[in-house]
């Protein structure tokens, strides 16, 4: 099951009951930004797959996402190349840790 969220509140609540297989999380979102989100949700599945995305290559937040719990980030400009290939080696990296 997927789920699109508005903002980093919302990601946090679809992916809690949802129970996905993987997060995309973009880093700048409105009412709760993708660093908060990620660390929350990191904090309550540890095991979930996390891509951070953003549209800007801003070295700093793409170090603070990472230190909040995402497992890789992928340029929004490189999405449609990179994203299958990232979220394959993490879902099977995940499954191997089951």
């Amino acid at each position: 099951m997927a789920g699109r969220a508005r903002d980093g509140r919302e990601a946090v609540e679809l992916a809690e009951s949802l129970s996905p297989d993987a997060v995309v999380m973009d880093i700048e979102m409105p009412t709760l930004d993708g660093v908060e989100a990620t660390r929350l949700l990191r904090a309550a599945t540890p095991e979930l797959p996390i891509v951070a995305v953003s549209g800007h290559d801003y070295e700093e937040r793409v170090l603070e996402i990472r230190q909040a719990g995402a497992d890789d980030y992928v340029r929004k400009a490189r999405m449609a190349e990179e994203l299958p290939r990232v979220l394959a080696a993490l879902l099977k990296t995940s499954r191997m840790r089951m």
